[in-house]
């Protein structure tokens, strides 16, 4: 029994402690301080590797393009362009201008050449007088040994001004002429503001032009793109009827070796592929060249031109060749007239010559690979126009005039010769 009693004595007394310390977890639970929430946990972030640096690779190279084939081009540079007296008094009527039938027998050949120049010796300055009258030749008396006397043509009063309607610079544009060089003893017959006028105008009908200039930012070399040739044309003068006042100097390029070189050297520079020089120099109405026209073509030759053409004698003169280290050089001393009103038959036989360049641009070379020339005879018609016709043979066979054809075409052979370009 006291057994029985003692199981039941610890029985209860285990369940009181039991429930007391439950009391006593519930009891510290209640009296605790309040709990600070732990702060939310930020999800680290996905690992981002760094930007891979691109590795250089040699990617294969495009299709290459190909390489152009051979360019060939045709250049045809003429003589004189004169304004005189005649021509305007022919080309007038019932007040108005006319000079187109002037080139209608030649203009199938300039049109055709790819580039096309001329030598602009007048000036089309609206603002002043056209061509006059040439000045009236003076003559002295003076006593011959025989005791006689006779009168003796003396120095003229004074240079003929000259300067052309606008129908005339539409009538060579017209033509064909894509280049005017305009450095020649007439540019400044109406001094700076006659060679302003004179270069508004070529502006004003598209003309390229060379040799003077309205501006200072205007002078520089003419460097034109035919067909990816680079061809480059330059114009000098020798003679000046009047001078430039020296404020106006840079008006007119006149020659000097400094200036030929630093010219040569500039187009060099940018690119040039063909360097065509075209001077005004030497006597007037002869068919020989001076000793000072061969010295300047040496030294232009030298300097890097690839071919001298010549003008103002109003006559041809010789085709030659000077050797340099880079090969023969071309030079023709003097193109002749090409329009002129001039009467003697010297004047009025002119040359076209014809220049074939190629470039090769895989070499990167640009070289002269033909070379003739076309003579021209300029002929008054029964109408007393002045009209440009070609003498080469096979115009001569279909002319109405092929007697007088021939026998211009004769003289400029004559003078030209065969040896450096032969005639077409």
């Amino acid at each position: 029994m006291k057994n029985i009693l003692l199981i039941l004595f610890c029985i209860i007394l285990l369940f009181c402690f039991g429930c007391g310390i439950s009391s006593a977890v519930e009891n510290e639970t209640a009296v605790s301080p309040t709990a600070i929430p732990l702060a939310a946990k930020t999800p680290m972030p996905a690992h981002t590797p760094p930007e891979a640096t691109p590795v250089k690779t040699t990617a294969p190279d495009p299709t290459p393009e190909p390489i152009p084939e051979p360019v060939r081009i045709h250049v045809l540079a003429a003589g004189d362009l004169l304004c005189l007296n005649s021509q305007l008094s022919a080309a007038r009527k019932n007040g108005q201008y006319q000079f187109d039938y002037c080139f209608s027998q030649i203009m199938q050949k300039v049109s055709a050449a790819d580039l096309a120049i001329a030598n602009l010796e007048t000036l089309v300055a609206p603002s002043y007088s056209y061509t006059g009258p040439k000045p009236e030749t003076e003559y002295t008396e003076t006593l011959k040994e025989d005791g006689t006397t006779e009168l003796v043509p003396v120095a003229k009063s004074g240079n003929t001004k000259m300067n052309a309607p606008e129908e005339y610079l539409s009538a060579v544009a017209g033509c064909g002429f894509d280049v005017l060089t305009t450095a020649n003893n007439h540019i400044y017959d109406y001094k700076s503001e006659g060679i302003v006028e004179t270069i508004q105008k070529l502006e004003q009908y598209s003309v390229y032009h060379t040799g003077a200039y309205a501006l200072p930012e205007e002078k520089t070399p003419l460097i034109i793109d035919v067909q990816g040739i680079n061809i480059v044309v330059l114009a000098y003068t020798e003679i000046l009827n009047n001078r430039p006042r020296s404020e106006n100097a840079f008006m007119v390029d006149t020659y000097s070796e400094e200036k030929v070189t630093q010219d040569i050297a500039a187009v060099n520079e940018a690119g040039a592929d063909f360097v065509i020089v075209c001077i005004h120099w030497g006597a007037e109405h002869t068919h020989r060249q001076s000793s000072s026209q061969e010295r300047h073509a040496e030294f232009i030759a030298n300097a890097g031109a690839d071919i001298i053409l010549g003008s103002h004698s109003h006559c041809t003169q010789p085709f030659d060749s000077i050797e340099t280290d880079r090969g023969s050089i071309p030079v023709i001393y003097s193109l002749g007239n090409f329009l002129s009103s001039m009467a003697e038959s010297m004047h009025k036989d002119g040359v076209m010559v014809n220049l074939y360049i190629e470039k090769e641009f895989e070499k990167q070379t640009t070289s002269l690979i033909n070379l003739n020339y076309t003579p021209t005879f300029c002929t008054s018609t029964d109408a007393g126009r002045y009209v440009v016709c070609p003498a080469d043979s096979q115009s001569i066979e279909q002319s109405p005039i092929a007697s007088s054809l021939e026998n211009s075409r004769q003289r400029t052979i004559k003078i030209l010769s065969d040896t450096v370009a032969a005639p077409e």
